[in-house]
């Protein structure tokens, strides 16, 4: 127990001085040990054992003011450690190879017919290509990212928008994914908490109380309480796109009425165009999207500018309860929101002037995020890495959910 106790609280260590060089790139030695508070001769051991395993270089002599030898720069060493992430979509999944600095080695989508298996297609492609660039021993581990509500404790899969049934289903995909990649460290995660950690992490979120909204097939939401992320990256304890704005609107296959997700769908976009009483050249379009109702909103279609004033009023009256039960200070809308534009922003922000505690919701900052569509995949190897990869141990056939 002793023994166990020692790897924890050198992991620990080792891993608060790996995170904060990664915040203060060129930090030394000694502003290193009076930012944590580990003594320099602990931080100058686990150092060397940083550099000498690859993570960390020395990039000589600094700068300083003060009068001596001026102090050596700490760097991360990049293209020495990387994380597999597969994401899942319904005909594709985003293969990328990202090293733990961030930069991607590979990336590539892998198209899929309905009787593919993510499983195996994921198993082939990691084998025959990924493998090939980099040795075993430079994969750190594996993360598979689902647009699904995870349970970490039956270990299932209970509401996703793709299907499952060539990796024997939503009750047999994680045991499958476990059994398959059992050589390796793995873990299955949720992409609308990747993306909020990539949110917290890429573009400094110092907010430590901060909700992440992401619209794409469905509209799911992360929440930071405290600087921690509720759940974990499973998204098993909130599920925001199944609020209802509308009791009385259009039954939602969860059973409930009037849920967001389901109003403010792409595939409503018509019928609300078609509400507004007056013709709008976006009903020309074979399928209308988000951007597409953005882009006609700022080149002045009044038709589009009403459909996404009445989606932000709606949406808002979500948020004002979403505000008044966990009170982020920040509200970061990503994914396909970002598309319907600034319109879409400011309506919100007038809105929720009008609804809610007013004592509560003019405290709150709203955004758009600030990231790619790519980022949840960076956000997945960041918050592997962060949470579950241990510096002391094998991780060989470690397995996480969220």
């Amino acid at each position: 127990m002793k023994l166990v106790n020692q790897q924890l609280i050198k992991n620990t260590n080792l891993k608060l001085l790996y995170n904060s060089i990664f915040e203060n790139r060129g930090i030394s030695r000694a502003a290193l040990a009076k930012k944590t508070g580990l003594s320099r001769t602990a931080v100058s051991a686990l150092i060397d054992e940083l550099t000498e395993s690859g993570f960390l270089y020395d990039s000589g002599t600094g700068d300083s003011a003060g009068v001596g030898r001026k102090p050596n720069c700490l760097e991360l060493c990049s293209g020495n450690h990387y994380i597999a992430v597969f994401g899942w979509e319904e005909k594709r999944v985003h293969a990328q190879l990202i090293d733990i600095c961030g930069s991607t080695l590979l990336q590539q989508e892998l198209y899929r017919t309905p009787g593919d298996s993510y499983t195996e297609l994921c198993h082939s492609f990691l084998e025959e290509r990924m493998l090939k660039l980099i040795r075993s021993t430079q994969l750190l581990g594996i993360c598979f990212v689902l647009p699904a509500m995870i349970d970490p404790e039956k270990e299932t899969v209970f509401s996703t928008t793709i299907s499952l049934a060539q990796d024997q289903g939503e009750t047999g995909v994680i045991p499958l994914l476990r059994e398959t990649f059992s050589s390796y460290a793995a873990a299955v995660l949720n992409d609308t908490a990747c993306a909020a950690y990539a949110e917290k992490v890429y573009t400094a979120i110092l907010e430590k109380d901060y909700a992440f909204i992401r619209f794409s097939r469905g509209i799911g939401a992360a929440l930071f309480i405290q600087d921690r992320l509720l759940g974990r990256a499973c998204a098993s304890y909130t599920q925001f796109g199944h609020f209802s704005i509308s009791p009385q609107g259009p039954p939602c296959p969860c059973g409930n009425n009037g849920c967001l997700e389901l109003v403010l769908s792409e595939e409503a976009l018509p019928g609300r165009l078609h509400a507004e009483g007056t013709s709008s050249s976006l009903l020309s379009l074979p399928s209308i999207g988000y951007a597409d109702l953005g882009r006609a909103a700022l080149y002045g279609d009044q038709t589009a500018i009403q459909v996404i004033r009445k989606m932000a009023r709606e949406f808002s009256f979500a948020l004002s309860n979403l505000i008044c039960l966990v009170h982020p200070r920040l509200i970061v809308l990503g994914g396909n929101a970002c598309t319907l534009g600034p319109v879409f922003l400011e309506e919100i922000r007038l809105s929720l002037q009008e609804t809610g505690f007013r004592r509560m919701t003019e405290n709150v900052r709203i955004r758009y995020s600030g990231l790619d569509a790519y980022a949840c995949y960076n956000g997945a190897m960041k918050y592997f890495f962060d949470i579950h990869y241990q510096f002391t141990g094998s991780m060989k056939g470690s397995f996480f959910i969220g």
